[in-house]
């Protein structure tokens, strides 16, 4: 390429013009020729080339000779070597690829996409895969500058970056910048005649990067950073998430080889599954794969599968998945210090999902304090946030969070994990106290387990535990695993939990921790009051009766009553009594059921407790109804309605429904459903969600009885979609019944497809209804 100086010279004088008289037919100043000419400068811009072709008179040949001696050679950066596995992707690439070349930019506006994500996920393979893709398209090249915003060392200043960046753009400057604002004005003006694409890899903070925009829309920028860049002037973000299931195989294919992976596609998929799909994970377990020629797709599978090791197997001593999400922590500032000691201790959290107040707990903070640092951890992408103040851990993050809680001393962990247990209890006490239960039980743990927690309205206190209740019976489970737990926690936990287990109809979670309580009690009977035991073993009578087993409810509310009794608490006693009644007249054992009912009427007359006393006459109506004598059910149903009416209106969400139920079970189908029809509003107006779906239930049932299988298939849809997302357990006898609704409407596939959905969960929740329900389908499979 010709240089443009002696090309200018060459036309001028061809033209017979001298460079005053060019300066002035042009346009351009006789000092500009002059430098020109000389070679002091060599790339004019392009409006100088344009002016000085019209002075020169110059036809088209020689105008384009003119602008090919005054392009300047087009620059290349040192761009990272292309990954060669690069694998998938495709949407992304095409989204950076359209905004850099003009699709949807705004005139006059520097386009920048910002790439950001975990470490790992393949952030800078994409921006260099664009990169290189998109090279022929920016006429004066592509720059790219790591500036170390996460690694080894101090992350690269402003004007050490533009010193990078106006090398590679050939700048030998004799007297270079000495501050950044003069520095970003020289790469400012050498960009302004130039089409440049800029890539800013490992970029650690939005200041670090503003500096280094070009300020022209000739030019385009890619930044990418682990931290999510919230701020950077007209930057399009793009959060890079770990890759699809059929796009992590076909990466751990490409670095393991194809035969290899075909031996055991199985193994494989469980490969990536335990490499959470992360592109870093998979392209060492894949090298591991192929430098281990003696083991298997299945041995590396076995291998991974022990979280303990499994950063091992994905990492070495200075590289790998260990080191990579090391460095998202190095940051320096008071916030990423701080944020990082937090992370430090998330790991001691061993359930799914992490809740703002669990966390509070979790680190001894105030959730004010936490929350920010929480937000940190996400702009770093080793946080998620499904739903506001919930978060998750990617699960080679997790593993990575336990190494770092494993360094913390046994009484640190133990006091942490200790912290939370008691917010649990305290939170299940609550609810406890919300819905008007409680008795004894309360005042023996309000002193001490409900103290320092935030008071919250009984919605939400639901609404939380809907999330969290899980998790209560899995702290439970590993509380017991330690080798010196916190019994009594363990039975306030059970003790605060029932009347969130009954609102939510999740009967086989309150038999699952009301066991774990009466274990405890049976190990160390001073964990707990003596009362305890009697509170424990009428909740699981309660939880064993829903569940249909009668049996086992019945021993264990007669050892309630004998404990009640012996202990004076006569309310306790009482309940014991009345719910082993209701047993009795499930096992076809009326005469006692009804002498148990009787006497329990008689005692709650006593002590004047109209709640009580509705419930006993629920269970005589019912036991009336069983024995043929009609009018006495309608009374009893009358009476237990008004008492609960008078002494306790929130309670009415079981008790008409139960009404409503009593009278099928008395094969009196015409009066169920006149009941439950006139009183759905009213369960409606006590706001339990869970209530209604139960009433609409039996009126479903009663609907099927009476041959209105339209009318039941309408309000048992509607039961499914109140209880969408709660209670499995509900949702069996919904579907159960629904089946048998498109059963009678002639709609054999649909009954078939409902009575399978049942079966499964019958099944998982161990309830004898799926017998039934497996000999509609004809399934012998059990």
């Amino acid at each position: 390429m010709s240089e443009f100086g002696p090309v200018l010279r060459r036309f001028r004088k061809a033209a017979g013009l001298s460079q005053e008289r060019l300066a002035a037919v042009s346009g351009v100043s006789v000092g500009a020729i002059k430098t020109l000419e000389a070679g002091r400068r060599r790339y004019p811009w392009v409006q100088t080339v344009d002016l000085l072709s019209a002075g020169l008179g110059l036809d088209a040949d020689k105008r384009a000779e003119l602008k090919v001696a005054a392009a300047r050679p087009k620059t290349r950066g040192r761009l990272p070597v292309d990954v060669a596995d690069f694998v998938g992707r495709a949407e992304q690439v095409a989204t950076v690829s359209n905004l850099l070349t003009g699709g949807g930019q705004a005139p006059g506006v520097v386009v920048i996409s910002a790439l950001a994500g975990m470490g790992g996920v393949g952030k800078t393979a994409l921006a260099v895969r664009v990169a290189r893709e998109l090279a022929d398209q920016f006429a004066d090249g592509v720059l790219y500058v790591n500036l170390r915003g996460f690694g080894v060392g101090d992350p690269m200043t402003p004007l050490e970056a533009l010193s990078t960046l106006l090398q590679q753009l050939g700048f030998a400057l004799q007297r270079p910048p000495e501050t950044a604002d003069a520095a970003a004005g020289t790469f400012r003006t050498a960009c302004a005649t130039r089409k440049l694409l800029v890539v800013l890899d490992n970029a650690a903070t939005v200041d670090q990067v503003i500096p280094l925009l070009p300020g022209t829309s000739t030019c385009a920028v890619i930044v990418t950073s682990r931290r999510a860049l919230v701020g950077l002037p007209g930057a399009q973000p793009l959060a890079l998430g770990v890759l699809p299931p059929d796009e992590a195989l076909a990466l751990l294919t490409s670095a393991a080889g194809h035969e290899r992976i075909q031996s055991d596609v199985h193994a494989a998929r469980e490969v990536v599954t335990l490499c959470g799909s992360l592109p870093l994970a998979l392209r060492i377990a894949g090298s591991r794969l192929a430098a281990e020629p003696t083991w298997t797709v299945a041995d590396l599978a076995r291998r991974l599968a022990d979280e303990t090791a499994r950063l091992d197997v994905l990492s070495g001593e200075e590289s790998g998945v260990r080191a990579s999400l090391a460095l998202s922590l190095t940051g320096t500032s008071a916030q990423d210090v701080a944020a990082a000691e937090v992370f430090g201790l998330l790991g001691l959290y061993e359930g799914d999902e992490l809740d703002l107040k669990v966390a509070a707990r979790l680190v001894d903070r105030p959730e004010t304090e936490i929350e920010p640092l929480l937000e940190q951890l996400i702009d770093l992408h080793l946080l998620e946030s499904p739903n506001p103040r919930r978060y998750q851990l990617h699960d080679l993050v997790r593993a990575y969070a336990r190494e770092l809680a494993a360094t913390r001393t046994a009484d640190e962990r133990t006091a942490a994990r200790d912290r939370v247990f008691a917010f649990y209890v305290a939170m299940a006490w609550q609810s406890q106290t919300k819905l008007g239960s409680g008795g004894v039980a309360r005042e023996w743990f309000s002193a001490h387990r409900l103290s320092g927690v935030e008071e919250l309205e009984s919605d939400q206190v639901m609404n939380w535990l809907d999330a969290e209740a899980s998790e209560f019976l899995a702290a439970a489970g590993r509380m017991m695993a330690r080798p010196n737990p916190d019994r009594g926690a363990v039975v306030g936990l059970a003790t605060g939990m029932p009347a969130f287990w009954f609102h939510r109809h999740r009967q086989t979670e309150g038999v699952q921790l009301g066991e774990l309580a009466l274990t405890s009690l049976q190990e160390d009977p001073a964990c707990a009051p003596p009362l305890a035991a009697a509170l424990i073993r009428y909740n699981l009578g309660q939880h064993y009766s829903a569940r249909s087993d009668f049996e086992t409810a019945s021993a264990h509310l007669r050892a309630a009553i004998e404990v009640s009794a012996a202990q004076g608490d006569e309310p306790l006693s009482i309940l014991c009594m009345l719910e082993l009644a209701h047993c009795l007249e499930r096992l076809n054992q009326l005469d006692e059921g009804t002498r148990l009912a009787r006497a329990g009427r008689e005692l709650a007359q006593s002590i004047a407790d109209e709640m009580i006393e509705s419930e006993a006459q629920l269970i005589l109506g019912v036991l009336a109804g069983r024995q043929g004598r009609a009018a006495e059910q309608d009374e009893s149903f009358g009476l237990a309605a008004s008492l609960m009416r008078r002494s306790s209106p929130a309670h009415l969400d079981w008790l008409l429904p139960a009404i409503g139920e009593g009278y099928l079970r008395c094969g009196r189908a015409d009066s169920a459903r006149s009941w439950l029809r006139e009183r759905l509003a009213e369960v409606e107006a006590c706001g339990n969600k869970s209530a209604v779906a139960e009433h609409l239930q039996h009126l479903g049932s009663a609907e099927i009885l009476v041959g209105s299988y339209d009318a039941a298939r309408i309000v048992l849809t509607e039961a499914l979609d109140l209880n969408l997302g709660n209670s499995g357990e509900l949702e069996a006898g919904i579907r159960h019944q629904l089946g048998r609704a498109l059963g009678g409407l002639g709609e054999a596939g649909p009954a078939r497809e409902q009575w399978s959905l049942a079966l499964e969960l019958y099944r998982r929740y161990g309830l004898p209804q799926a017998d039934e329900v497996s000999s509609l389908l004809g399934d012998s499979s059990d």
